[in-house]
């Protein structure tokens, strides 16, 4: 069972990190994350996604043999 009064987590020495430190670097993890989840994807990217569609949908191999 999680004891919830110590909200810390404990680092390699055993000791707890500063819950307000955690919480910032989860914060700025966060912002990060949704800021590339907004980025545009590459067009070669989608290029390549739209051939593999083509290729599935004409019964192109699957790698199975």
């Amino acid at each position: 069972m999680i004891d919830q009064r110590n909200k810390g987590t404990p680092n390699k020495a055993g000791r707890q990190s500063e819950p307000v430190a955690t919480d910032a670097i989860a914060s700025q993890l966060k912002r990060y994350y949704t800021s590339v989840e907004k980025e545009p994807i590459p067009d070669h990217l989608l290029s390549l996604l739209e051939q593999l569609d083509k290729a599935e949908r004409s019964g192109g191999s699957n790698g199975e043999n």
